[in-house]
Formats: structure tokens, C-alpha cells, sequence
């Protein structure tokens, strides 16, 4: 078998599903229909196929476990809703090829019982939702969809939609605030009650859309395409200061440095690559690194990951200082409120980052302190997002200090803010992605400086700046209020300026500060135990 076969971007949109299925040798769900579920499960497995979502965790592990659930309730759930900065494959996906991720939900749904099938996607996601509801219309009037019930589902324009026990909130008719750690969706699903937990799968667009060609093709064809590590193709967003736009499908393995330089075609003119982000869910690699392959293991033994597979690239004009401030705000916005160290400790890092640029607060305590709130901030949280500030933000700052320090000398020094890439369309004529503008006028409680459209009726004819959203509210006080400590990092200064006084007044350095904030805040104070 050929590469062709687990090839997933045609060189032009599929028309509609006959031109579909006129691409390939057969139809992969009738192939499916025709083996015994476990047999067709084995296959999967065996391909070794890793989703695409961002975590590479092995497709076949996650709908084996739905498939011997006790539950006979099962739910098969695509997540379409791509927002991880730097990252447009899914959605350029769909547009070309839906009728490969309905089919991989198909086969899905034959390998675990299920009846439900779910797609939670973006309102503002306007094409890619006609898209789908095209291409459910053609292959349910083909019979494919006899017994089972697709449900389309636009939730709000919130990063945390894309997590999925937050998915499942949503696609339940709530906020996108993800559920608790132990609740995975694969033992509780959607609609779950205490006799019935509902098992879901739960697939990224790109990972669906991969099962098809094993089916038609076999598991071993599969593996003979990328690495043992991560076999497959991949669809490679590259996007930033590079030549060449675009999303690009290469075999897992590639190296960076051909990604980004014979791909994508190699950096600006007059300009030379400094590091590349992979989304804000890893530490960036430096431009020293570019020989690495990219695949979720070799990526991770450098200190990365692929991630998503959406490459930013920066280049020797950017200020690294500027590119930790927007991801820092980025996570700081987009967290969800309902673990108290999350929002707190990204609070931190975010208003620190930002002194860097203010003559009047800029100090050499800002980076650490700014270190200090992002690695505070994953503490009993329920979803991965503080963990990526406590590892993105403090590498860029470590990595980079000396762009720090030069900062820090002269913070009035010009300097332009870096705009977090978060991409909504691609300009065919410019050959560039287009930067979502309201992003920048997004504030913590999820509200806007500028209130952006609400959802009516699909438009594709909104520019990007008034886009349709659909609106979303965070939790409105963390869910561990009562019982989260509080954890303050004061200046150099006035530590210093505490532990001499606790030692010249022989007092443990928090008694005299509890002591000092109750006499300046005006509270009684604490009386002492009875002997």
C-alpha cells in the first residue's frame, strides 16, 4: 500500500461524497460493517494510531476501554473545536475533507456499540459547520447514519471548549468548565446517572479522519508511514515570521528544519529563527533544535512536544519578554476560575510580565516573580492549562534572560507588543493566516472591551474582527474557595523589610505579616485559645 492511502487532504475540497469515495479504492465503513467490532478494534490498535488532539494518547487504548465498558449506553463525540494558538489543521481539514472524519466516527461507533454521535464545534466556525452539515446530509441519505443519531453542537469562542471534560459541559447545554480529574469521559460520559455513566470516545477531528485509510489499508500499511513512535501522517500548522502560510500534511519524522525551511520555506528576509512555539501547551524549541523529528517522542526528549503540530515560528526581531507577556495574558484570560491557584498564580505571572514594560514598576524582581505565579499555578487543578503556564512561561524567561535583563534596564525602551496567534482564517490572497482581533480586547470574567456578534444565523461573510460567538461566563468563584490557602510573593524589599522586623521582634515572619495586615485592614485581633 501506498503513502496515498493515509493521505488526508485532497489537492482540492471534495466536491461532495461520491467525488469522496471515487478517491479511494473502497468505502471504509462497509469494509468496518463487514468485520466483527473486536476485529476491527484490533486493527486500530495495532496501527498504533496516537490522536492528533494535542496529548498523542493511543487511539486504540481509549476506544478499547468503551468497548468493554459495562455501560451498554455509549456515546462516540469529535472534538472540533480547535483554539490552541497557532493551530488551524482541523478546521482546514473540514473544509476539504469532512466526509473522512464522519466516517472515522462511523467506524467508531460500529467498534463500540454506540448510537450517539456528537460533534462539538465553534458557532464562529461558520464554514466548517456547513461543511458538516452538508456532508451528514449526503451520507445519511447513503444510509450510513441508519440507527444513529449525529448532533452538531456550536458552543461559545472559549479556549477551555477545545479541554474535553469541558466539551462535555457544553455539549450538556453548560459553560465550557472542565469536570473533575476523575471523571474522564471514557468512564463517564454524556448524560451520565449513577447506574448509567455513559462512556464516551472522545477524538480529535484529524485523529477520526486517520481511521478510515487503516481500515481500507490495513495496520501494518499504516505503520510504514511516519515513525515507529508516532506512524501516520500529520497535518503541520506553520504560521509567524516564516515565508510560507499554510497547513501542510508530511509523514510524522520530519524534521523541523525541512518543515520550516523547504515546506514552509525558510524565515523573512534579512531575518533568522530564534525558537519555534508548538501552540502554548509546550516549552518552545530553539532555533539549535530544528534538526529534531517531529513526533511526540523525539519533541519530548528535547523538553518540547508536537502537540497540536501548530508551529509558530519567531524570529530575531521579536522581544521573547513581549511573547511570554501574550501567552501569559492568553492563559490568564482564558482560565476558567474554578481552581483558585490557576487564576491566581496567572494573575501574577501575567501583571509581573507586564511591569517589564512600565518605567514605573519595571524592577529585576519581575521574572521571578513572574516564574513564581506561573509554576503556582497547577495546584488540584481540574484541566491542563495551568500546567502549561508553569512550564511555558518560565522557560521563555529563563531561556531568554538576557532579553530580560536588557529589558529590565530599559523598560522605556520601544517595543512593540506580540499578538498571540490565535488564527481564524486564511487569506488565499496573501497567502497568510489572519489573526483573530478581538482576542486582545478579551478580559478575565470572558467579557469584551468590544462586544463581538452574537450567533443568529450562519454568515460567511463577517470579517474576522465581527466574527459570530457564542457567549460564555466563567465560574464565578473557584470551586475550592474556602479551602484554598493564599500564597503571596512579596518584593525583595519588603521581604527583607519583614524578616528583619520578625527577627528583631522575635516573631515567625507570618505571625507579624498576619499581624500587620489585621492592623491594616482593621480586623480584630485573633484571640487566643482558653489554657
Amino acid at each position: 500500500m501506498s503513502l496515498r492511502e493515509h493521505l488526508l487532504l485532497p489537492d482540492a475540497p471534495f466536491r461532495d461524497y461520491r467525488a469522496y469515495q471515487a478517491a479511494w479504492s473502497a468505502s471504509a465503513v462497509s469494509l468496518a460493517r463487514g468485520r466483527a467490532p473486536q476485529e476491527v478494534l484490533a486493527e486500530v490498535a495495532h496501527s498504533g494510531l496516537r490522536g492528533r488532539g494535542g496529548a498523542g494518547f493511543p487511539t486504540g487504548t481509549k476506544w478499547t476501554t468503551v468497548a468493554h465498558h459495562d455501560c451498554p449506553r455509549r456515546q462516540v463525540i469529535c472534538n472540533a473545536a480547535e483554539g490552541e494558538p497557532g493551530t488551524f489543521k482541523d478546521r482546514w481539514l473540514l473544509r476539504r475533507n469532512p466526509y473522512a472524519v464522519l466516517e472515522g466516527m462511523l467506524v467508531a461507533a460500529h467498534v463500540t456499540g454506540a448510537r450517539e454521535l456528537y460533534i462539538g464545534i465553534k458557532a464562529s466556525f461558520t464554514q466548517e459547520i456547513s461543511r458538516l452539515r452538508a456532508a451528514h446530509d449526503e451520507m445519511r441519505g447513503a444510509g450510513l447514519f441508519e440507527g444513529l443519531e449525529l448532533t452538531i453542537v456550536e458552543g461559545p469562542e472559549e479556549y477551555l471548549f477545545g479541554e474535553e471534560k469541558a466539551l462535555l459541559q457544553v455539549l450538556e447545554g453548560g459553560e465550557p468548565l472542565p469536570r473533575e480529574t476523575h471523571n474522564p469521559p471514557y468512564e463517564r460520559g454524556l448524560f451520565a446517572t449513577p447506574t448509567s455513566p455513559n462512556p464516551a470516545v472522545v477524538n480529535n477531528a484529524e485523529t477520526f479522519a486517520h481511521v478510515p485509510g487503516i481500515v481500507r489499508a490495513g495496520a501494518d500499511s499504516f505503520r510504514a508511514v511516519g515513525t515507529r513512535d508516532t506512524p501516520g501522517t500529520v497535518l503541520f500548522t506553520v504560521s509567524g515570521a516564516v515565508r510560507r502560510h499554510g497547513v501542510f500534511e508530511r509523514e510524522a519524522g520530519i524534521t523541523l528544519r525541512e518543515l520550516f525551511d523547504e515546506v514552509a520555506g525558510g524565515p523573512l528576509e534579512g531575518r533568522s529563527f530564534k525558537a519555534a512555539l508548538s501552540g502554548v501547551a509546550v516549552a518552545p524549541v530553539a532555533a539549535e533544535r530544528f534538526g529534531t523529528k517531529a513526533d511526540f517522542g523525539s519533541l519530548q526528549l528535547i523538553g518540547s512536544g508536537l502537540g497540536s503540530a501548530g508551529f509558530v515560528l519567531l524570529d530575531d526581531g521579536v522581544e521573547m519578554p513581549r511573547v511570554a507577556q501574550a501567552i501569559a495574558r492568553f492563559l490568564y484570560v482564558e482560565s476558567c476560575n474554578q481552581c483558585s491557584a490557576c487564576k491566581a498564580g496567572l494573575r501574577v505571572a501575567s501583571e509581573a510580565i507586564d511591569d517589564l514594560f512600565d518605567p514605573a514598576e519595571a524592577s529585576a524582581d519581575d521574572a521571578p516573580r513572574a516564574i513564581y505565579g506561573a509554576r503556582s499555578a497547577p495546584q488540584g487543578n481540574r484541566c491542563y492549562l495551568p500546567v502549561q503556564g508553569a512550564t511555558v512561561i518560565p522557560r521563555l524567561l529563563q531561556e531568554y534572560r538576557s532579553e530580560v535583563a536588557e529589558r529590565v534596564a530599559a523598560p522605556e525602551a520601544p517595543s512593540q507588543p506580540w499578538p498571540i496567534p490565535k488564527l481564524v482564517d486564511f487569506d488565499a490572497e496573501t497567502g497568510r493566516f489572519v489573526l483573530d482581533e478581538l482576542q486582545p480586547l478579551k478580559n478575565a470574567n470572558w467579557l469584551y472591551d468590544e462586544a463581538p456578534l452574537e450567533r443568529e444565523e450562519p454568515t460567511h461573510e463577517a470579517p474576522p474582527s465581527r466574527r459570530p460567538v457564542k457567549p460564555a461566563k466563567p465560574a464565578r468563584v473557584p470551586h475550592d474557595r474556602a479551602q484554598a490557602p493564599v500564597a503571596v510573593r512579596l518584593r525583595g524589599e519588603v521581604a527583607a523589610a519583614v524578616l528583619a522586623r520578625a527577627e528583631a521582634e522575635d516573631l515567625s515572619p507570618d505571625r507579624l505579616v498576619d499581624r500587620l495586615l489585621r492592623d491594616a485592614l482593621d480586623l480584630p485581633s485573633r484571640a487566643r485559645p482558653a489554657p
